[in-house]
């Protein structure tokens, strides 16, 4: 005698079902998507100070096989002239700028003075910045650079290296490229000034990474609305809270 076994029709999810398993979806991916975007925040940070201490490390060796006279922070210098002699010493930028026949290329950072010491064009660039640009730095101008309040040619003159930035985050549309070409020097006047000549890259939220002399990077958070949006050169700012964050550690003896 054979027992017929009834089978149980099988269930399909009902519409409500699958409603409630969507939203719940919805509502980790909400939850989870902010978490994800701080966390490639923070590791495009990280890699950033990474490149300006491995930058400043650069700069430093350069100086030791250099009497301690620093590498030039000004990429656009003229060609010759006063601006690249200290008596009959020669500088050469960091990277060359259109001026000397370089530009925003790989060339240009390859034929500066930084690179045979750190020979990583990635270095260069910070991954936060989402440019065409080669390089995301600019070098602080009281370091050899075109003179914004004074300058000082030997790493000696620097009295205070680890309250001294090295590199900032740069944005600087100036270069005549659409692409987003870095002048690749960071002009900041001496305190007490409002007026921002350069303007910092905003790469990681409202925050950019800053390196010092001594080898130690950190990352500067913008408070002001004012500071968060600049998109030009030369602003003058009536709250000073940002700029002097920057001016503290410009060096010179306005902060020495």
């Amino acid at each position: 005698m054979s027992v017929h076994i009834a089978k149980r029709p099988r269930r399909g999810f009902t519409l409500v079902e699958l409603l409630v398993v969507i939203a719940i979806i919805a509502v980790l991916i909400a939850i989870l998507l902010p978490m994800l975007g701080k966390a490639k925040q923070a590791a495009q940070r990280t890699a950033c100070m990474s490149n300006a201490r491995q930058l400043t490390i650069a700069f430093r060796m350069y100086t030791e096989d250099n009497k301690g006279y620093m590498p030039m922070g000004w990429p656009d210098s003229p060609a010759s002239g006063p601006s690249n002699m200290v008596g009959t010493y020669w500088f050469v930028p960091w990277f060359l700028g259109a001026s000397r026949g370089g530009g925003n290329t790989d060339d240009a950072i390859k034929k500066g003075s930084l690179y045979p010491y750190l020979k990583s064009l990635k270095a260069y660039k910070c991954p936060g910045d989402l440019g065409l640009r080669k390089v995301s730095y600019g070098q602080n101008c009281y370091l050899n650079g075109e003179d914004f309040g004074g300058t000082v040619y030997k790493i000696t003159k620097v009295r205070h290296p680890s309250k001294t930035f090295a590199y900032v985050d740069e944005y600087d549309k100036r270069g005549g490229d659409p692409t987003g070409y870095n002048l690749g020097s960071f002009a900041i006047l001496p305190l007490p000034s409002n007026t921002w000549v350069d303007y910092p890259g905003m790469f990681h939220g409202y925050a950019s990474t800053v390196s010092f002399l001594d080898g130690h990077a950190d990352v500067l958070v913008w408070e002001l609305k004012e500071t968060r949006y600049l998109w030009n050169n030369n602003i003058s700012v009536t709250d000073t809270r940002d700029i002097k964050k920057l001016q503290q550690v410009r060096g010179g003896p306005a902060v020495d």
